[in-house]
């Protein structure tokens, strides 16, 4: 009886699930190709973002977030222990403001500098700054371009012995505390606004999004990744412009704040009316550089403090400084010149290359 009942409990696998078996598993693996990069296996040693929790932070460091007033153009400065990242450098014409600028705020080196995409006004103001500041890391989304403008980009960067890096998905780095992540863009795009390097930075539990001039075509790919896109500082893509910044994207983002770099009096309109209509309904607190100067955003890692400086663009000069500049010909004197402008035109400045970092040229008066 005991052989018999053994025998009973040896019951045969039924071979009628090795085939349904099979195909389940080729559909696992083969759904999960299908889905591209919102898709992954996760080692033991990989964690999905998603499920990342906040880091703590020093208590004696903050990040700085500094969105500079470069008229119709993007350049914002970060610096958190002893790094330093520049995203973006405005238009050309802004290379030597910039210059002037980052001298001011006591500026010597720059551990990373990121162009976001190779349009004028993102990158024209870096050959200034690649040309005056050491890089340890010069990141792109291309690492050559048919302008002249990204050409001397590429000049300088090599002039440093270094080469222009084009990041990956996932690719990271850490500034002080802050994590760096590139999590755009997800496609190749023929338009290098889409083509736009799109960085998030933690910093303890506060958050920031750079978009560049990324537009809703790469906006809606990027969700369909399931990048994480949630912030609470959204740099506005393309100056507020409403090819970007739309419904779907921005509640997705939640920001609490969005700060749009825009210059005054634009010819393009910008920021659009819809895209402000489409920040309000979120209730996100909007700042502008054209209406409000540069934008301060200070993380302690827990909370945000912000101020602005519609000063920045103003040298640090008073009235009886040296030199005296012409806001409207661009033009500086002596301060004894029998030519000085007007009151209402005047800037001062301290010294005649002071002014020629503004972009002054000098009168026939200074020798």
């Amino acid at each position: 009886m005991a052989e018999n009942r053994k025998k009973k409990n040896q019951q045969k696998f039924p071979w009628w699930l090795t085939p349904v078996l099979l195909l389940a598993v080729l559909a696992i693996w083969f759904g999960g190709e299908a889905l591209g990069r919102g898709f992954q296996w996760l080692s033991d040693s990989q964690t999905s973002e998603s499920t990342t929790t906040a880091q703590k932070v020093p208590s004696d460091e903050t990040l700085t977030v500094r969105f500079l007033d470069v008229g119709q153009g993007d350049s914002i400065l970060l610096s958190c222990g002893e790094d330093t990242m520049l995203i973006d450098g405005g238009p050309v014409e802004e290379g030597q403001f910039l210059v002037s600028r980052l001298n001011r705020l006591d500026v010597t080196e720059l551990t990373y500098v990121v162009n976001t995409h190779p349009d004028e006004d993102h990158c024209g103001g870096l050959a200034a700054v690649l040309a005056k500041y050491p890089a340890e890391h010069v990141y792109s989304s291309v690492t050559e371009y048919t302008t002249k403008v990204f050409s001397n980009v590429v000049k300088y960067t090599e002039e440093q012995g270094r080469q222009i890096e084009v990041p990956q998905i996932g690719t990271h780095w850490s500034l002080g505390s802050a994590a760096v992540t590139v999590i755009g863009p997800v496609q190749e795009y023929s338009d290098p606004n889409n083509g736009s390097l799109v960085l998030r930075v933690d910093y303890g539990g506060t958050s920031f999004l750079f978009t560049g001039d990324m537009e809703q075509k790469a906006e809606g790919d990027l969700l369909e990744s399931g990048a994480d896109v949630h912030a609470d500082v959204l740099k506005a893509g393309h100056h507020g412009s409403p090819t970007s910044s739309s419904e779907v994207f921005l509640t997705a983002v939640q920001p609490s704040v969005a700060v749009i770099s825009v210059g005054a009096d634009n010819d393009y309109g910008h920021p659009g009316a819809d895209v402000l209509a489409r920040l309000e309904a979120l209730n996100a607190e909007i700042y502008r550089t054209d209406t409000q100067g540069e934008i301060i955003i200070v993380s302690d890692g827990e909370k945000l403090s912000i101020t602005t400086d519609p000063t920045s663009r103003e040298p640090a000069a008073g009235k009886d400084a040296p030199f005296v500049g012409n806001r409207n010909s661009m033009i500086v004197h002596n301060a004894s010149c029998a030519k000085l402008p007007g009151e209402e035109n005047r800037i001062y400045f301290n010294s005649a290359e002071e002014a020629e970092e503004y972009g002054y040229k000098k009168h026939t008066c200074i020798k």
